[in-house]
């Protein structure tokens, strides 16, 4: 049963080697190799390893970590393409063996504890440790010297089968509505229909309980709450495991004939704005790039739905080196939508009725703008929170993820981190404060019609002061016009945000921003500030209010 398609064939590998259509793949690849493959094997050091247990600190180790799956990912893919060059196997036997001696596959911050010797620990990177090896051992199993592939059998049956076996479900993650679903249970179920076909076939209800748990974590609209980036990730690893279970079942498990599924796939394509700026609500970024494989992959199974754009805006690999998504840029890539990409388009627009996310384009600018709660996964406290786009960039932005640190996925510390906050989001500040967490901080009677998006977000700041805080949208063809409506009996201050990557020049009866402006604001008292972020800066416009306002409205065009 071939199972990787036709990664498998050394024709095609021939095809990936010559053909001009696959330059853009050859050329990220040997990117990689140079930056990755050609370095020493650095060592993984326990003095990096125990910084999150002691300050928290994740960088400094996941960089060697990932730094060595990105060498093992460029020495397979270069020893498929260039066969003849001994040097790329040899690298990649002697990184596997490096990979197999590591004392955990598992990342600090997920093995949560540094006190016991518990190293066979199955997390995201140690599940896709598992599978990255078991597709190198499936695609190569007639080059790597034996030693090396009874190292993988040995490996991946005491870290993943072994472990996964001893716990059903898996704690934390088998049963969980977010991408760990997806990636741990999609990643050792692929291991499984690889390596150990006749344990595998005992256990494809368990797989598809835990997919269905996934699944239901995406909202009816298709949203992936966790923000674009996420979507990549766990959908991504759901599509490879879809892919692999219908062909293990022979067509007897397809979930692509799910309407849910349907419309998840076109997620991605929505929340680009203009260029590479996308929808950077919850854990995602500003700007962003489509995984060429996953969006050819899904191009074919909805045609008529999905879109694919201009190469130019692809990428083959992420920074964390996820090998079975690498392979796949190769394997599924499409000619024809290379050579005949679709048209992102110009004008468009989707309310999210279930994730009460809007997204808008027209010819002069891009919009987004969310209601919600504060509850989300990877929630930032952002109810009422909007972007505004122009020219390949957000002009008024969402941060998007803070830095990755033991204290950002604390709940007790979550919003210690600035990015995390409602002060970095352009909502009001209500007497210093902002909005606080819980699904009880929430918009309420979000609606979408005729060209505006409206909502109460009073509820989200838990100020008993505070009695109505209507915002709403206005987009007309040149400007959005934003409307807030406040029933506010206390004495404190409040300041109308508006966040920036770019630094505001204010003027007499404007304020610039790049090339767009907010104009006919209701308020002569404007203050510009910035701070230092991982961002480099986020600037603040802030307006201050008279008391006793019960309006603010501006123009952004």
């Amino acid at each position: 049963m071939n199972l990787l398609g036709k990664a498998m064939d050394k024709g095609f590998w021939r095809e990936v080697r010559e053909r001009d259509s696959y330059a853009f793949f050859r050329e990220e690849t040997e990117k990689i190799w140079r930056e990755h493959g050609e370095r020493e094997i650095m060592a993984l050091k326990y003095s990096d390893y125990k910084l999150f247990f002691v300050t928290g600190d994740r960088k400094i180790y996941e960089n060697t970590y990932f730094t060595r799956r990105l060498a093992l990912d460029s020495a397979a893919i270069m020893s498929l393409i260039y066969p003849e060059e001994e040097r790329y196997l040899d690298k990649l036997m002697d990184i596997i063996y490096a990979i197999c001696d590591e004392y955990t596959w598992c990342l600090p911050a997920h093995q949560r504890q540094n006190d016991r010797n518990d190293n066979s620990r199955i997390d995201l990177m140690a599940a896709e440790t598992g599978y990255a090896l078991a597709e190198i051992y499936t695609l190569l199993s007639d080059r790597l010297d034996v030693l090396i592939l009874r190292r993988i059998e040995a490996e991946i049956e005491r870290r993943i089968f072994s472990s996964f076996e001893a716990e059903n479900p898996y704690k934390n993650w088998e049963y969980v509505k977010n991408n760990w679903s997806a990636v741990c249970e999609g990643s050792v179920a692929c291991t499984y229909m690889l390596m150990a076909e006749d344990r595998a076939r005992t256990m494809i209800d368990r797989f598809e309980k835990s997919m269905e748990y996934y699944l239901s974590g995406l909202e009816d609209d298709g949203v992936c709450i966790e923000g674009c980036e996420y979507w990549r990730y766990g959908f991504g690893f759901f599509t490879v495991y879809a892919d692999m279970i219908k062909t293990f079942t022979s067509g007897r498990i397809d979930h692509f004939k799910s309407d849910k599924v349907r419309r998840v796939a076109t997620f991605e394509q929505k929340m680009f704005l203009t260029g590479r700026a996308c929808v950077s609500f919850s854990d995602s970024s500003p700007s962003m790039s489509y995984m060429l494989g996953l969006n050819h992959y899904l191009k074919d199974k909805y045609p008529d739905d999905v879109l694919v754009f201009d190469i130019s805006n692809a990428y083959v690999n992420d920074h964390c080196g996820r090998f079975c998504l690498y392979l796949r840029s190769a394997s599924w890539f499409n000619e024809e939508y290379f050579k005949n990409p679709d048209k992102n388009a110009v004008v468009s627009e989707y309310y999210l009725t279930n994730s009460e996310w809007l997204v808008f384009k027209n010819e002069s600018y891009s919009f987004a703008a969310k209601a919600g709660n504060n509850a989300e996964f990877h929630n930032h406290n952002d109810v009422g929170a909007f972007i505004f786009a122009k020219n390949g960039t957000q002009v008024i932005t969402d941060p998007g993820s803070g830095p990755y640190t033991r204290q950002y996925f604390d709940g007790e510390h979550r919003y210690e981190t600035f990015e995390a906050t409602s002060f970095a989001h352009s909502v009001p500040i209500i007497d210093g404060e902002g909005q606080k967490h819980g699904a009880q901080f929430n918009a309420k009677g979000a609606s979408y019609k005729n060209g505006v998006f409206s909502f109460d977000m009073s509820a989200a700041y838990g100020n008993s002061e505070l009695r109505g805080l209507k915002r709403s949208f206005v987009l007309s063809d040149g400007f959005a016009t934003l409307t807030d409506e406040f029933d506010y009996i206390g004495e404190g201050d409040i300041i109308e945000r508006i966040v920036t990557l770019r630094e505001p020049q204010l003027l007499s009866n404007r304020i610039v921003i790049g090339d767009s402006e907010i104009y006919d604001f209701c308020t002569e008292d404007c203050a510009v500030s910035y701070r230092d972020t991982r961002h480099n800066k986020l600037y603040f416009v802030d307006f201050k209010l008279s008391k006793g306002a019960q309006k603010f409205e501006c123009k952004i065009k």
